[in-house]
């Protein structure tokens, strides 16, 4: 399994500590196509442009929110933070898939606002599994339990 904070999420999470920026008050997880399933996005990548990187768009598809409020408390690491510190949000499904999708989901990824052309990615993970979602049949739904976690 593959993470990566590209380049303008760690511009936004430098922006707000230690510089005093405006915290994000909501998150969106998306799901991404391109790259592989053990693969993600260089740290290069810019969400807003599509530049190395693209999102899934089954009929239906949209990025699901996560309030501040909805992360858990920081904790120990497990997985690929041990070592480090984590937190998490509940799981979240995605909409049903209004019809068949037959391109590839490889990752989610969370970003700092729902609509397209200004939103920064904030970071890029494999599923745990390291499987993509090869195809979408009607009325398939894709959970992800979002965590975020930084090593030392």
């Amino acid at each position: 399994m593959a993470e990566v904070i590209p380049n303008e999420g760690l511009d936004l999470i430098l922006g707000i500590f230690p510089r005093g920026g405006t915290n994000v008050t909501t998150t969106y997880l998306l799901l991404c196509t391109g790259a592989t399933a053990s693969t993600v996005p260089a740290q290069t990548a810019v969400l807003g442009t599509y530049t190395g990187v693209a999102e899934a768009g089954y009929t239906s598809y949209a990025r699901v929110s996560i309030a501040a409020a909805s992360w858990a408390a920081q904790a120990a690491g497990s997985g690929n933070a041990a070592g480090g510190r984590q937190t998490g949000a509940a799981q979240v499904s995605f909409a049903a898939a209004g019809a068949s999708y037959a391109t590839a989901i490889n990752f989610f990824g969370l970003c700092d606002i729902s609509g397209h052309g200004s939103e920064k990615g904030i970071f890029y993970a494999n599923f745990d599994d390291v499987t993509a979602v090869a195809t979408m049949a009607i009325g398939d739904v894709i959970k992800v339990t979002p965590t975020f976690g930084l090593l030392p």
